[in-house]
């Protein structure tokens, strides 16, 4: 009898057992031989490496109509780009359009659902004929806004949240890549967030959005990289920024927020450098690093202690009081 569930027991984990081991023993034995030359050499090119020049390349920026994509606009026009703006957002749109127009650049507004696929096209077809192909697309259009996860009554800020942040972003890529593909170049740049790397409460739609898209910028460059294409992936993950007063004066944070500009001069000097990935602050990628391999009471508490807190609408505030329990002492 025991050899039998002796037997059971190695045939129920047999799939821990690799289909081929000397092989991938080998290929590991290969990949970690390797590991320092690599490093020595990605040291060596990030020393050396020298922001590219952007000096007559067509930028696409949407969500351009404020804030971080208003920024970003005139600070690429300044370098020398033609801007295509597009923001749902017609008004605040032609603003930043006029800005640039202004300083004597070259700019085309779109007032554009980015969710639509099909005026995304048309919006495609008509830069091309006017301006030419896309060089650079920066997916920076996003809803921010907090909502409870277990309230039913947000259940469409939700699906406009996953809408807009998620596959807004897929149906431009999807739309311009193709272009870039057939060029072997250009740049494609998603403005996540650091909440995609750690859950965050309160912003469950969001977060989740966030997640997906940066999990969707990692598979696009397993995939390019399957091609051997040169098109470039950034995915540029910045802390709260003061971008939209009616979202920061509604949340409670332990730092404050980073000035426009600063998250502004670091996105456009990550994107010039062809970075692949980074957060802003830079310090704060190693550190949610650690925030990962912590007990699940230390991450608590570190929630608490560099977490957010929040303004809730009042459904939000209702479901709160619905659910929650008192603690408990110890």
């Amino acid at each position: 009898m025991e050899n039998v569930n002796y037997e059971k027991s190695i045939a129920t984990k047999s799939y821990l057992i690799p289909r081929d081991p000397v092989k991938i023993f080998l290929s590991l034995f290969i990949f970690f031989v390797l590991l320092l030359p690599n490093y020595i050499w990605a040291g060596i090119k990030c020393l050396m490496q020298t922001r590219k020049d952007v000096r007559g390349k067509v930028i696409l920026i949407t969500g351009s109509a404020r804030g971080l994509g208003r920024e970003l606009s005139l600070a690429f026009h300044r370098l020398g780009a033609s801007i295509v703006c597009v923001d749902i957002d017609e008004e605040g749109n032609e603003m930043t359009s006029e800005m640039i127009r202004g300083e004597g650049g070259t700019v085309r507004a779109f007032t554009l659902d980015i969710t639509d696929r099909e005026k995304i096209r048309s919006m495609h077809e008509a830069v091309k004929n006017d301006l030419g192909p896309v060089d650079i697309l920066v997916n920076n259009a996003a809803v921010v806004r907090t909502n409870i996860y277990v309230n039913s009554k947000t259940d469409e800020l939700v699906r406009e949240i996953i809408d807009v942040n998620v596959l807004g972003q897929f149906w431009m890529n999807k739309e311009i890549l193709p272009s870039m593909l057939n060029r072997n170049s250009g740049h494609i740049v998603s403005i996540s967030s650091l909440i995609s790397m750690v859950g965050t409460h309160s912003l469950s739609a969001y977060t989740a959005s966030k997640w997906g898209v940066t999990g969707m910028m990692e598979a696009l460059d397993q995939e390019l990289n399957m091609l051997n294409s040169k098109v470039v992936l950034t995915t540029v993950c910045p802390y709260f920024m003061d971008s939209n007063e009616e979202i920061t004066k509604n949340i409670s944070i332990s730092f404050p927020v980073i000035p426009l500009k600063v998250i502004c001069d670091s996105t456009v000097d990550g994107i010039l450098k062809n970075k692949k990935m980074f957060t802003i602050p830079g310090y704060l990628f190693l550190a949610i690093m650690f925030y990962k391999i912590l007990p699940s009471k230390s991450q608590y508490q570190m929630q608490k202690l560099f977490g957010a807190s929040y303004n809730y609408c009042k459904s939000d505030y209702d479901t709160l009081k619905k659910y929650q329990r008192e603690t408990k002492s110890l």
